[in-house]
C-alpha cells in the first residue's frame, strides 16, 4: 500500500481522488432530524450517525442502514478514549481502532488515534489537531505532514444545507474512517454541551433560592 493511502475500516469507501462531504443534523428531505448525517456532492446521505438509547454506544450507517461500525467510549479512562469496533459489536476481537488525547491534563485539543493491531500504542498511526467546536480540525497520519482529511466550518458542496460544515478528504483515504472519528468528536461535544447547560441550570436554581431565602429572611425581620 502506497504511504499516502489510508485503510483502516473497509475498501468501499474509497476514491482515488479527493471527495468533499457535508456534515449536518438536519439532512435535505429528512423530517425526523435525527442524528448526524454526512452528505455528498449530489446531496445524498451517505452516512448517518445514530446514538442508542442505552449501553452508551453510535452506530455509523451506510446510505442502505447497514451499521459500518460502531462507536463508544471507553469507562474510566484518564485520557477521554473512544473506541470504534466493526459492524454492532463492541467486542475486543472487533476493535478497529482507538482515540484518546494526547494528554489527560491538555489544554488544546490534540488527540491520537491507534490501529487495533498498534497495541503498544508507542507512536500514534494519525494525530489530529485543532478544535471541533471552531470546526478546523485536521487529521494527520501518524507524525508526518500528510493531511488526510480537514475539517472547515463551511462547507465545499454546490448545495444548500442548514447547519453543516465541512471534511475535504484526501485521495485514497478510507472516508468511512473519517466520518467515525467526527461521530465520536461530536458525541464529546453533545456531551460537553449538555454538561455545560446543566452546570448552568444548576447555577440558576441555587440563584434561585438564594433569592428566596433572602427575601423571606428579609421580610421576616422587617415585621420584627
Amino acid at each position: 500500500m502506497d504511504s499516502s493511502q489510508v485503510a483502516v475500516n473497509n475498501p468501499l469507501f474509497y476514491a482515488a481522488y479527493p471527495i468533499d462531504l457535508a456534515f449536518t443534523a438536519k439532512p435535505p428531505g429528512d423530517k425526523k432530524h435525527g442524528g448526524l448525517a454526512a452528505v455528498d456532492a449530489a446531496g445524498n446521505v451517505i452516512f448517518r450517525a445514530l446514538k442508542s438509547s442505552w449501553g452508551g454506544f453510535t452506530q455509523l450507517r451506510d446510505a442502505s442502514g447497514h451499521t459500518i461500525l460502531t462507536v463508544q467510549e471507553k469507562f474510566w479512562s484518564w485520557h477521554s478514549r473512544w473506541q470504534a469496533f466493526a459492524g454492532e459489536s463492541t467486542e475486543a476481537k472487533d476493535l478497529l481502532f482507538s482515540i484518546k488525547r494526547s494528554s489527560a491534563w491538555q489544554i488544546h485539543d490534540e488527540w491520537f488515534v491507534f490501529l487495533a493491531a498498534n497495541t503498544k500504542e508507542e507512536k500514534c498511526d494519525f494525530k489530529i489537531v485543532g478544535s471541533y467546536s471552531k470546526k478546523n480540525y485536521t487529521i494527520f497520519k501518524g507524525d508526518s505532514s500528510f493531511v488526510v482529511a480537514q475539517l472547515t466550518k463551511q462547507h465545499k458542496l454546490n448545495i444548500t444545507l442548514k447547519h453543516a460544515f465541512g471534511a475535504s478528504i484526501s485521495a485514497n483515504c478510507d472516508y468511512s474512517f473519517v466520518a467515525a472519528l467526527i461521530t465520536i468528536f461530536h458525541e464529546i461535544e453533545a456531551a460537553r454541551n449538555a454538561a455545560a447547560g446543566n452546570a448552568a441550570a444548576d447555577a440558576g436554581n441555587a440563584a434561585a433560592a438564594n433569592a428566596a431565602m433572602t427575601a423571606s429572611t428579609g421580610g421576616g425581620s422587617a415585621g420584627c
